[in-house]
């Protein structure tokens, strides 16, 4: 049996920029102040991007909290350092900081503990489900969990249409210009868009989407890949008899990656005169 790898970028097309809360799961609840609504409506509810939220809940006990203008002064988070550039921001990991403000309660704390504590507030990128607290002294704790509030899905806003999100590109390159969707920056033979899609560096040409290794068993019907991954995506496995396809997804479905710089899972597959496989980047709950 031949066996042989290679990776594939799954490419995004821009959403509409209203609010990704699922309109069935979008509450949040205080003690001291009952319950939140993350999408009083489509319009004005809150919007998560892959590096920040933006949009409006509503309390009826005290009115609106805005989560940020979806505009961060650097493209890509709030500084939360004045009052024209604050907000709530995410990692791309799942987890949130920054402050969310209401004119009534004041600041809404999202940043209040380290990322690795089980009651930070964060958004599982498999499910789209928040989790944890959000801290305000004068309402208490906001509970996001208990599966009550979800975002269907990510925005990832590409006001350029090239293939890199916005905030990616501002975070890379400073601007929306240096980079399109043919530019290689490190001249790694992987261009600027692929390297958005993989969330590889665009800046280090050893920095690249690649399967590390490959150990078949005994029986040559399952093969355990390691392949380099980000915690900021998710990835498939596929196999093939032909490299035209058609190609099977494995049953492992999406997968949640590993700790650290790579990923390794075993795959069952049809025996044959010759398997390919491939390893799918993907973005976190992309509407693509």
């Amino acid at each position: 049996m031949r066996v042989f790898h290679f990776l594939i970028l799954a490419t995004a097309m821009p959403v509409a920029a209203q609010s990704t809360i699922a309109p069935a799961q979008a509450s949040a609840y205080a003690a001291n102040a009952g319950w939140v609504n993350f999408r009083p409506s489509a319009a004005d509810g809150v919007v998560v991007d892959e590096a920040f939220l933006s949009g409006y809940a509503y309390a009826a006990n005290f009115g609106w909290i805005h989560f940020g203008d979806g505009s961060p002064a650097n493209g890509y988070a709030y500084a939360n350092n004045s009052a024209t550039d604050c907000g709530v921001n995410h990692d791309g990991q799942g987890n949130l900081g920054g402050y969310a403000w209401s004119a009534n309660t004041g600041w809404i704390h999202f940043g209040w503990a380290t990322a690795n504590d089980s009651n930070r507030p964060r958004i599982d990128l498999l499910t789209g489900e928040f989790s944890g607290y959000a801290w305000s002294p004068n309402l208490g704790w906001l509970n996001l969990g208990g599966g009550l509030l979800k975002t269907s899905s990510i925005h990832y806003a590409d006001s350029d249409g090239d293939g890199i999100a916005d905030a990616w590109e501002f975070a890379r390159f400073g601007n929306l210009n240096a980079a399109n969707a043919t530019s290689d920056a490190d001249h790694d033979g992987q261009s600027d868009a692929a390297e958005y899609g993989f969330d590889t560096l665009p800046s280090d040409a050893t920095s690249r989407f690649r399967i590390l290794s490959q150990s078949l068993n005994a029986a040559v019907n399952s093969n355990q890949l390691s392949w380099s991954s980000s915690p900021r995506r998710l990835y498939r496995l596929e196999y093939a008899a032909n490299l035209a396809g058609p190609w099977t997804q494995s049953s492992l479905g999406t997968i949640v990656p590993d700790a650290g710089a790579s990923t390794t899972r075993s795959l069952a597959f049809p025996t044959g005169p010759r398997t390919f496989f491939r390893a799918v980047s993907v973005r976190p709950l992309s509407t693509d």
